[in-house]
């Protein structure tokens, strides 16, 4: 016996996703944790205890590589180690929330910061505006997680392919696909280049202490909790003149005026290439390729003929109008039509034009 089921009217709305957030927490600390490791644990152990002695026994080259060296096998460690943590049963959308978990983690952190900060310091109307908007941007950010955008944006992230290395229809589109590729690093290169050929970068300088130690300035690294001190005038105000350094505090990026060119040349290609590999812009580019493929290109003997004959057309309507324009300036300035300028008249005004101004006795 058939039995006619009734199908529900009510659209079901994706989950709030409780293990996707508890995973996502734990994600993004892993790779703040990792990244710690990787970019300040290492060097500062290698620092104080290998480095010093290695570059007194070989010299600083040799202690550079082999701190690069050790720096790419612990990321390579902890990302195999974090790919193996993730293995089993995963939740949906959780390598796009350990992204957002990450990014609404450094904007709530500088946001609260920038309040601490002006707090303390009193209130003008500038920093009433600037905390009003943090303020907002925090209350978007509180939004975002509770009105379940988290759980849908991490999940589209995640479906888009954004956090893989696979390509989508590979042996589809090359051609318009990399030349796409070309075009959005054209862009970010030359955006690249602005930024360090108008010297728009903090730049480290060199300060000379009172008893003639040089050290880093640390304007061009990005610190946080560190205090700015001016030149006073034991510091040798000669050479320190215009030159601040800071102290204290925890250096996150180190020489900003390379770490950023770095970091942007590496998202500009890993946006690249997972941009033509997105599913609905890769299917746009290949359909693209298919119908430049149906156009009927002209052969070069072809293209020769037309241009010569496109060239030659243009000529001589240029000399028909040419010899249009001198005609009518000529019958139309005789002096039976008189509607242009007569060459007596013309003759009248040069003359006029030439004649001394009367001198005027005053």
């Amino acid at each position: 016996m058939a039995v006619a089921v009734q199908p529900s009217s009510e659209t079901k709305k994706p989950s709030q996703g409780v293990g996707l957030y508890a995973a996502s927490i734990a994600g993004a600390a892993y790779v703040l944790v990792a990244a710690a490791v990787v970019l300040r644990i290492i060097p500062e152990l290698w620092e104080r205890a290998i480095g010093p002695g290695l570059t007194s026994a070989t010299n600083s080259f040799v202690s550079t590589a082999l701190l690069i060296i050790i720096q790419v096998a612990a990321a390579a460690g902890l990302l195999y180690g974090g790919s193996r943590l993730g293995s089993g049963k995963k939740a949906a959308g959780l390598r796009g929330g350990i992204f957002f978990m990450i990014a609404a983690a450094f904007v709530v952190f500088f946001c609260v910061r920038f309040f601490l900060i002006h707090a303390g310091r009193g209130f003008n109307f500038g920093s009433v505006v600037a905390m009003l908007f943090n303020a907002v941007i925090v209350f978007l950010v509180v939004q975002f997680f509770r009105t379940g955008r988290f759980t849908e944006w991490s999940v589209a992230l995640d479906q888009g392919g954004w956090f893989e290395a696979r390509s989508y229809k590979r042996t589809q589109g090359l051609r318009v696909r990399r030349l796409t590729i070309l075009g959005l690093l054209l862009l970010a290169g030359s955006g690249i280049w602005t930024l360090m050929n108008h010297n728009y970068l903090p730049q480290n300088r060199t300060v000379k202490l009172p008893d003639g130690q040089e050290v880093s300035s640390r304007t061009g690294d990005w610190v946080i909790g560190g205090t700015l001190k001016e030149p006073t005038r034991g510091e040798s105000p000669e050479e320190n003149r215009a030159r601040p350094r800071v102290e204290g505090g925890v250096t996150l990026l180190p020489d900003l005026q390379f770490t950023i060119p770095l970091l942007l040349i590496a998202a500009s290609l890993w946006f690249a290439w997972r941009a033509v590999n997105y599913p609905t812009f890769g299917d746009f580019l290949i359909a693209t390729e298919a119908e430049i493929n149906k156009v009927s290109w002209t052969s070069r003997r072809a293209l020769f003929r037309d241009t010569i004959v496109v060239l030659t057309s243009l000529f001589l309507l240029t000399l028909f109008l040419f010899v249009v324009d001198v005609f009518w300036s000529w019958l139309l300035s005789r002096d039976i039509v008189h509607v242009l300028p007569t060459a007596a008249d013309r003759a009248a005004q040069v003359s006029t034009d030439k004649s001394p101004e009367p001198v005027k006795d005053w």
